[in-house]
């Protein structure tokens, strides 16, 4: 008997198009994207830092929210422990979220320990540590969409920008909004993500922001 293939009711260039797009906004690079506004686009968070002060800790960040993590994904691609660096299953995502959860822990202790960091930094470190700790728990029972999640961290950070009644709140959300729906939508048509996926990622993202911040 012989398999059957489902065809996929998207064009190929239009799969080709969400899989681009889902890279180029892999949860990773948002971690960085929430970074570098809270860095050096926010008009007053770091306006009592110097540059180069702003750049060590931009560069703190990235070092270990994307840095480690990548290698981490690579070593285990080059060991054979992962298909792909997508890491399509969810066994394949255990090592990943373990060694990510130790790196954002890291990161977020690093910046707790500085005075001069704003206390929207550490609480956006917290909250990204708290959603991969989640993450590492609701694998064992759903594929959760890690870009999801990002985004979703990304539209509860512009929230808590609101929140705290800071300067320029409003397009900080709409710009998150247009990503979130961009991401979301590539996702459902690259990938074999649920919608069920999408949602939870996005109320983990936006819930542990939120949660962080109000702690």
């Amino acid at each position: 008997m012989t398999g059957i293939t489902v065809s996929s009711p998207f064009s190929k260039p239009l799969i080709t198009g969400a899989k681009i797009i889902s890279f180029l906004l892999h949860p990773l690079f948002i971690g960085v994207l929430m970074m570098f506004y809270i860095t050096y686009l926010h008009p007053t968070l770091f306006i009592a830092v110097s540059e180069k002060g702003r750049f060590y800790k931009f560069l703190t960040f990235v070092v270990n929210n994307v840095m480690f993590p990548v290698l981490v994904v690579l070593l285990l691609k080059g060991l054979g422990f992962a298909k792909s660096i997508q890491l399509g299953t969810q066994k394949e995502r255990i090592i990943p979220y373990v060694a990510s959860i130790i790196f954002f822990f890291n990161s977020y202790n690093t910046f707790r320990n500085q005075p001069d960091s704003p206390e929207i930094l550490t609480d956006m470190c917290q909250g990204i540590f708290l959603s991969a700790c989640l993450s590492l728990v609701l694998n064992n029972f759903s594929k959760i969409s890690m870009h999801a999640i990002g985004m979703g961290g990304m539209l509860g950070l512009a929230m808590v920008i609101i929140f705290t009644g800071q300067a320029f709140a409003a397009w900080p959300l709409i710009v998150a909004i247009l990503l979130t729906g961009l991401v979301c939508t590539a996702r459902l048509i690259a990938s074999d993500h649920t919608m069920e996926d999408l949602v939870l990622g996005l109320m983990i993202g936006i819930g542990t922001q939120i949660f962080c911040w109000w702690l």
